[in-house]
């Protein structure tokens, strides 16, 4: 056999997944490894297979993703007599299909394994961690027997030797030649008791009738004082129950009187106590946040407040930076003064154009023209906003109409889709959407489908069970009517007239013996008569009395005629005294063979009397056995047999599963179905609350259609209010837009004519930005050429001139920032000009910070505000719920109310438990009946009573122990069928031990045979397999042992390990690993000996290399690969490094990967 290809396609975690081994190649070793990381399936792959092989056996572990019915597994496999295609499901009979999906037998794959079973298989060809240990255990137990060791691991003998020791501890636990003790001993025992019992009960009858009025008298006042003594305990008990219930009543009085002043309290919403605690921490938390807030606020505005930032500094900055030019002309201009000259009246010139193009005469001072940094950072900085502010402001009110369009659209959008829905709505469609929902999730529908295709089946094979039962006909439900004969009537029938029938055939067999020996017998005395005349004592007695009658009758007459007569009768008895003198022996047998006759025939007619009782018993059996079968029904055959009655039996009783199967089936059917409707009622409820117009009478699908139609209306509808409501909300953002747009537009107009109105370029009016804008390109070109101009003035005219310009330069920052100082150097006063500048702008960009961080903190303070806002609401909500005032008021409320309802709780459950203790069905009944008692003068009451039951209970005992022994008298004397049940325990005493004597022989001869079998099985194939174990061994330990050798011993052969360095090692003496190198050494030989006498199957490993190293792991493989020679061999295993190391050793091994994910 060699499996092709293995189909799991509905198999624990596979869905649809085939493993292909593909064809035998000659030559090519038959080795496969299926690799795949942990928990990718690879042991159940190996249970499929040994499923599809044996059967998916009836309590699967394999059946948490697919049911039952539903699993299926599929091979091609290589038989004797061709490649077959083969598919396995989970069903109890006829579960193995051919490629057509027809029934085929198991035997197709059985006979080619052998006939061997699941259990043997995972002996012989399957190889795991656990089998591979448990190998290792039984070297170990078999303290090194040859014989054990080598057959365990090729016949699947692996218990055969211990179930022999198993069955001759059976076989001497009964009997054991010498032994005093043993279940025989004990049987032997029973029977001497039983007849000393029998003996001990078998009394006269003279003393019975005054021991039975003993008896009698005896139980009625046992009995009277019994009834009395119950009297008296029911009373003591109604009492204990009336006196502890009377706290109770006071216990239930409490309570109301508790629950009085708590009348009037309102009952809470539920979660009220529960959420009081997180909204007075929040409230107190919100409070000192916002203070906390509040004071950061204070503290920021503080320090912006505070902060000075030097504007003068600022707006002369870009000044300050050109200082360090000025001082770089000065100290330069000495060595440019030739060239300067000549420059001088090109920047004249330029200068000239400059004033044309700004419109300014020519006697203007091109000086006075040119602005302050502060003003043209200003100007500039206003221009480069203009676009922005416009923009803004045109995009504002575009986006401000545009939301008002889109808002007036909505509008109209929504009023198309209808008025707004009630209150409650959404409730209704949110359970709407349960019920949907819910349906989507019941499978109630394929429950349906799965009840009905399985009651067609069930159905099917019914029908096809019900005409195998021929000649009986019917349904299975009449089948289950009708009567028919338990188990043990069948055991009862069978033993009965096993044993009616080996008497009707001893007593025959008797019968024959004594009639041929009595026969034998009669022609022996017949002979002995004939030869030796008459001499038997009935005839010499007939003659003697002859004689003497002829005597007497001489001596009355005393003549010649009765003398003759005398003498003749005289001879006559002398002649027969003379023979029988001289034949004594012959007489002697004639008398023996006489009494042998006599005892013949009497045990001849006893033998018939027997051999015609037990043909009326036999007779008796049959009427029996043939009114049961009437029973069953008329078409029975009366004369069937016991084994085709229980056969007929058994085909009844998988019928009648099968008919609870069905109707478990149809079971299942109407639960899908109930669940349909219950499902649509649902729906429909919900439908109805949903206020959706809807066909009361379509089928579900249709109502679940309308309904999730009418959930999808009113999710468009919500979703169009949602719009509408952000649409009005980004409107109102819109507008803000716009005005702060608008805001921004009327700052910037100040601003600009405020900049304009500080030079000269406002003089002649508000000028325009376009203008402002080619007047500041015109003076910024200005600006360096007049710088140049003056440098280069000051570099012609002496490095003094230059000095005193940059001096002029410092000295004109220094005064417009209020630093004039004649007195100091110009370096120093440029270095403490440049340094207030680089002040001012630190404290223009502290400013700046702090000035992001107070808007941080008023967007804190908001979002603090609104949570205020809305645990306020909150309080007041559950304030304004108990009429007070503060959430401490609320919380006792609220504590109150909980304390209501334990109060009201514990009224009910004091209520009940009193009632129960009085046995009361009505609460006020009980109350009543407490309320009129005593309890002094029922606890007096008890007392007496306690007392009273003592000596009842004194004298009741005292009775019963005279009544016991009465009765105990009267059974002893056996006036019943005690005698009759001793013999009858006797005689099956003697029968169990002559059935287990009986068994006792059969394990006698069964063991001497199994033992001849084992040992002549053992030395016929012991050559081979030695060889091979060696040879594996040798391979797999890598030369660490040389091979296997034996070792005589008393009971046998012992197995020896023998090592490189010549020592040797019994087996159970040998390291763990070393042992479970061994068993599969073990395994490799004897699959290398069935292979030898049949066609090899697949031989399956599992990662049975855990404890192998690297270079132990390549041996075995090649010992595989060997194997893989005369067979397939399949090795699973998540370890990739095992890939490699096969690869090397085999480069013919092919290799099949499982992905880690579900199959």
């Amino acid at each position: 056999m060699r499996l092709n290809r293995l189909d799991l396609t509905r198999y624990g975690k596979f869905t649809d997944r085939q493993i292909d081994f593909g064809s035998s190649e000659p030559g090519r070793p038959d080795l496969h490894i299926v690799y795949g990381p942990n928990e990718a399936g690879k042991s159940t792959a190996l249970a499929a297979f040994l499923d599809l092989l044996f059967g998916i056996e009836a309590r699967s572990r394999y059946d948490f993703l697919h049911p039952y019915a539903t699993m299926r597994i599929g091979a091609s496999l290589d038989l004797a007599s061709g490649t077959r295609a083969f598919v396995r499901i989970k069903r109890p009979q006829n579960s193995l299909l051919d490629g057509g999906e027809q029934p085929v037998p198991d035997g197709l794959i059985l006979g080619d394994l052998g006939a061997i079973d699941r259990a043997s298989y995972r002996t012989m060809f399957s190889l795991d961690d656990d089998t591979l240990e448990a190998g290792g255990e039984s070297i170990l137990a078999s303290k090194g027997d040859l014989g054990q060791l080598l057959f365990s691991a090729s016949a699947g003998l692996a218990e055969l030797s211990r179930t022999l020791v198993a069955l001759r501890g059976e076989a001497d636990g009964f009997y054991r030649f010498r032994a005093r003790s043993g279940e025989l001993h004990d049987l032997k025992a029973q029977l001497a008791t039983l007849k000393e019992e029998r003996e001990r009960i078998d009394t006269a009858a003279s003393e019975y009738a005054q021991l039975v009025e003993t008896r009698d008298r005896a139980s009625v006042q046992y009995e009277e004082a019994l009834g009395e003594r119950g009297q008296v305990r029911s009373r003591m008990d109604e009492i204990r129950r009336l006196v502890n219930a009377m706290p109770r009543l006071a216990a239930l009085k409490a309570l109301r009187a508790d629950l009085e002043p708590l009348a009037g309290l309102p009952e809470p919403p539920p979660g009220w106590l529960e959420s009081l605690p997180r909204l007075q921490a929040e409230e107190i938390e919100l409070a000192t946040r916002a203070d906390a807030i509040d004071r950061d606020i204070d503290r920021v505005t503080d320090e912006i407040e505070a902060i000075a930032v030097d504007e003068h500094g600022l707006r002369l900055a870009e000044r300050a930076d050109r200082l360090a030019e000025l001082r770089a002309r000065s100290v330069t201009a000495e060595k440019d003064l030739p060239l300067r000259h000549l420059q001088l009246k090109e920047i004249d010139l330029a200068i000239s154009g400059i004033l044309r193009r700004l419109e300014c005469p020519e006697q203007t001072a091109p000086g006075s023209l040119l602005l302050a940094a502060s003003q043209v950072g200003a100007l500039r900085s206003l221009i480069e906003q203009r676009s922005g502010v416009e923009a803004a402001l045109n995009g504002s009110r575009r986006e401000w109409t545009e939301a008002g369009r889109r808002l007036a659209d909505l509008r109209e959008r929504l009023g198309a889709a209808g008025p707004d829905d009630q209150p409650g709505a959404a409730t209704a469609f949110a359970a709407l959407a349960g019920a949907v929902n819910a349906l989507r999730a019941d499978d109630h529908l394929a429950r349906r489908r799965i009840a009905e295709r399985t009651r067609a089946n069930l159905l099917d094979v019914l029908a096809e069970r019900l005409s195998a039962l021929k000649p009986w006909s019917g349904k299975a439900d009449e089948l289950a009517a009708i009567s028919v004969p338990a188990a043990y009537d069948i055991e009862r029938w069978k033993a009965a007239t096993a044993e009616a029938q080996a008497e009707i055939d001893r007593h025959g067999s008797a019968i024959e013996r004594l009639t041929t020996e009595r026969r034998r017998l009669e022609a022996e005395r017949d002979s002995i008569g004939a030869t030796a005349g008459p001499v038997s004592d009935q005839e010499a007695a007939a003659i003697r009395a002859a004689r003497e009658a002829a005597w007497a009758r001489h001596r009355r007459a005393l003549d010649a005629t009765s003398a003759d007569a005398y003498e003749g009768t005289l001879r006559r008895d002398d002649a027969v005294v003379h023979a029988r003198f001289g034949n004594a022996k012959d007489v002697a047998r004639l008398h023996q063979l006489t009494q042998a006759i006599a005892v013949l025939i009497a045990d001849l007619d006893r033998a018939g009397e027997l051999h015609a009782v037990a043909s009326g018993r036999m007779a008796t059996l049959r009427a029996e056995i043939a009114a049961a079968l009437r029973a069953i029904g008329p078409a029975m055959p009366p004369d069937m047999s016991l084994s085709h009655l229980e056969a007929w039996l058994a085909a009844r009783e998988r019928i009648l599963d099968l008919r609870e199967q069905r109707r478990q089936a149809d079971r299942d059917l109407r639960e899908a179905e109930t669940d349909a409707a219950a499902a649509r009622e649902r729906l429909l409820s919900a439908l109805a609350a949903a206020g959706t117009s809807h066909d009361a009478a379509a089928d579900l699908d249709a109502l679940a259609l309308a309904a999730q139609t009418a959930i999808d209306r009113e999710a468009g509808k919500q979703a169009l209010r949602d719009q509408a409501d952000e649409r009005r909300r980004d409107l109102a953002r819109r507008d803000a837009d716009m005005n702060a747009a608008a805001a921004a537009e009327r700052d910037w107009s100040q601003a600009w004519e405020k900049a304009c109105a500080g030079s000269w370029l406002g003089r002649g009016g508000i000028p325009g930005v376009a203008t402002v804008r080619e007047c500041l390109v015109e003076l910024a070109a200005l600006e360096p050429v007049l710088d140049k101009r003056s440098g280069l003035a000051d570099r012609i005219q002496k490095m003094e001139h230059d000095q005193a310009a940059f001096a002029d330069e410092v000295a004109a920052l220094a005064g417009e920032l209020g630093m004039d100082d004649r007195s100091r150097p110009s370096l120093d006063l440029a270095h403490d000009v440049a340094h207030r500048v680089e002040a001012a702008r630190a404290a223009e960009a502290t400013r700046a910070t702090r000035m992001t961080s107070l808007d941080d903190l008023r967007e804190r303070q908001r979002d603090v505000v609104d949570r205020i806002a809305v645990n306020a609401r909150r309080k007041i909500e559950m304030t304004g719920y108990f009429d007070v005032t503060s959430l401490i008021e609320v919380g006792e409320r609220l504590r109150s109310a909980e304390k209501k309802a334990d109060l009201q709780r514990r009224e009910i459950d004091e209520a009940r438990a009193l009632r129960d203790a009085i046995g009361e069905t009505a609460e006020h009944d009980a109350e009543a009946l407490l309320e009129g008692l005593d309890r002094p003068a029922l606890e007096t009451e008890l007392g007496e009573l306690t007392a009273r039951f003592e000596d009842l209970d004194r004298r009741a005992r005292e009775l019963f122990t005279a009544h016991s022994k009465a009765v105990d008298r009267v059974e002893a004397v056996g006036g019943d069928d005690a005698v009759a049940r001793l013999e009858e325990r006797r005689r099956t005493g003697l029968l169990e031990i002559e059935d287990k004597a009986l068994r006792h022989f059969r394990l006698r001869v069964g063991i001497v045979a199994a033992e001849q079998a084992l040992r002549s099985y053992r030395d016929r194939h012991r050559s081979s397999m030695m060889k091979r174990a060696s040879e594996a061994f040798r391979t797999i330990s890598r030369g660490a042992y040389t091979g296997l050798a034996t070792q005589p011993e008393k009971d046998g052969e012992i197995l020896l390990g023998v090592g490189a360095d010549g020592s040797s090692k019994i087996a159970s003496d040998m390291s763990k690993g070393t042992r479970f190198q061994l068993y599969l050494a073990l395994r490799v030989a004897g699959y290398h000996e069935f292979a030898r006498l049949r066609p090899a199957v697949p031989f399956v490993a599992d990662d049975i290399m855990e404890t192998f190293d690297d270079f132990r792991a390549e041996e075995a493989f090649r010992v595989f690969s060997d194997m893989a020679e005369v067979g397939q061999v399949i090795y699973l295993t998540h370890h990739r490094h095992l890939l490699d190391i096969a690869q090397r050793v085999c480069p013919g091994v092919r290799v099949h990967e499982l992905g880690p994910g579900p199959g």
